[in-house]
């Protein structure tokens, strides 16, 4: 339950637009510990079509992704390991982790929840 005991809604339109990498990622943090007083966030990103980045944990978040829509690579720099991430796939990210993330031709959305909370504008 939120701080203040009371059921809260939230909508991409009403909330900030974070750019995680301007002009090829872009998250609306939907509930927040600022906002809604929830000591989890619960986030919406996008990833534009072909982009390629190095994912790394801040050693502060724990992270899970959903994938919403489109597919993307991710590959474990300390394996090896590669998988596809798709519709319908979840992914757990401790705190510390590292795998570069090549994002497909439908681009991606995936539906992220962050603990602690991450807030507009942190990455």
């Amino acid at each position: 339950m939120s701080e203040n005991g009371k059921i809260q809604w939230s909508r991409q339109e009403d909330v900030d637009l974070t750019w995680v990498h301007e002009g090829k990622e872009f998250s609306h943090r939907l509930i927040t510990q600022k906002l809604h007083g929830a000591p989890m966030s619960f986030h919406i990103t996008t990833y534009m079509p072909h982009f390629e980045v190095m994912v790394e944990g801040d050693g502060l978040h724990e992270v899970v992704l959903y994938c919403l829509h489109g597919w993307s690579t991710q590959t474990v720099e300390d394996t090896g390991e590669t998988r596809e991430f798709k519709q319908g796939d979840a992914v757990y990210l401790p705190k510390i982790y590292r795998y570069r993330h090549v994002i497909g031709e439908a681009g991606l959305v995936v539906a992220v929840c962050s603990v602690p909370s991450k807030e507009a504008g942190d990455m």
